[in-house]
């Protein structure tokens, strides 16, 4: 799951400011005394987006997807299909997020409530906050030519990366099983948030 699956589990759960940020910037932040260092609330909202990462890749839905992915994508297929979960959710965004209102008004909120806490981001939580509201991510993977983009963009970030760009090619291979294990990653976490 990638920003925006994380963000609207963030919303599930209720996490305040705080903790959104650290939702935010869980996956730049290291170490295990979270909150010795970001404080209580962010670190709860770092911790949360372990457990995020956690449950997800186990889920069976996950599991089946990246071994499609993995034909095309190797070792990226977990990276790829982070990116693909957040294509049908933007995709169908009323039906799956649940309690959280258009896809257009809920990428405002969380992109001006990120925005106020900018300042306390790490270095590359800032730099990826600044490109996504930029390019409007949030949105734009509603969009599969966004979406290609995105991964072919990752793909030149690595040189061994290469295999993602392969990514948006293969979700439109097997669009209808991965559409439907998305959905079904989506509601279970719904299901676990």
């Amino acid at each position: 799951m990638n920003y925006l699956a994380h963000m609207v589990i963030g919303e599930w759960v209720g996490l305040n400011d705080a903790g959104a940020l650290g939702n935010f910037i869980g996956d730049a932040v290291k170490g295990r005394d979270v909150e010795g260092i970001w404080g209580e609330e962010v670190g709860r909202g770092i911790r949360l987006h372990r457990s995020i990462d956690d449950v997800s890749d186990r889920c069976a839905a996950s599991v089946e997807a990246r071994g499609i992915l993995r034909g095309h994508c190797g070792k990226w297929s977990g990276v790829v299909w982070d990116v693909l979960v957040d294509h049908v959710l933007a995709q169908e965004f009323e039906a799956l997020a649940d309690g959280c209102g258009s896809l257009e008004a809920f990428a405002a909120s969380q992109e001006a409530r990120l925005e106020g806490l900018r300042g306390e981001m790490p270095e590359r939580s800032r730099r990826f906050f600044d490109a996504m509201v930029t390019h409007g991510w949030l949105e734009g993977y509603r969009d599969g030519e966004t979406v290609n983009a995105v991964l072919e963009a990752m793909s030149r970030r690595r040189e061994t990366a290469g295999p993602v760009a392969f990514g948006w090619r293969a979700f439109v291979q097997d669009e209808t099983q991965l559409t439907e294990c998305a959905r079904r990653l989506v509601l279970g976490m719904q299901a676990w948030g």
